[in-house]
């Protein structure tokens, strides 16, 4: 009843949509729900705030349990998917990698950072070994000097 006052107006697309028509009516999500005597604005709200696989296979199992005859398993299933992207937070909503211009731009935006981060990371970790090392092989190339001077003069060697 809330719908017609307009307070859940959002929902009214998803819960007058058409599950079968017949020469005599007209089966919407609304009807289908009021028969099994759940309430199909709390329940389109329900659904709305489910994972959108969740939210397919809780209407699925309700549109197959209605009429097990008229439609099978995987029917029921198409039909629930079709339904579910005409409520206001999955027709909407994307993931940042899937969907519309801004999540594709939001998804590549975020990789663009995190690869220029590892790029000045790795950089910085390459400038700062490449000066510690500097010392350690000039060092080290002192200490073989040093060493063949003294084996030549037969110092320090059995």
């Amino acid at each position: 009843m809330t719908a017609l006052f307009g307070l859940e107006s959002q929902y009214d697309t998803f819960l007058f949509a058409s599950l079968s028509e017949t020469d005599e009516m007209t089966l919407s999500v609304l009807s289908l729900l009021a028969r099994q005597d759940v309430d199909p604005w709390q329940e389109a709200a329900r659904l709305t705030q489910l994972p959108k696989t969740q939210a397919i296979n809780s209407l699925a199992a309700k549109i197959w349990t209605s009429n097990s005859e008229r439609w099978s398993p995987s029917e029921a299933s198409i039909l629930a998917a079709r339904l579910i992207e005409l409520l206001p937070s999955h027709s909407h909503s994307s993931p940042l990698w899937a969907g519309g211009d801004t999540g594709r731009l939001t998804f590549w935006m975020v990789a663009w950072i995190l690869f220029m981060s590892v790029a000045i990371s790795e950089n910085n970790i390459h400038k700062s070994t490449s000066v510690t090392s500097a010392p350690a092989t000039s060092v080290s190339i002192v200490a073989q000097e040093h060493a063949a001077t003294r084996s030549s003069r037969g110092i320090g060697t059995d």
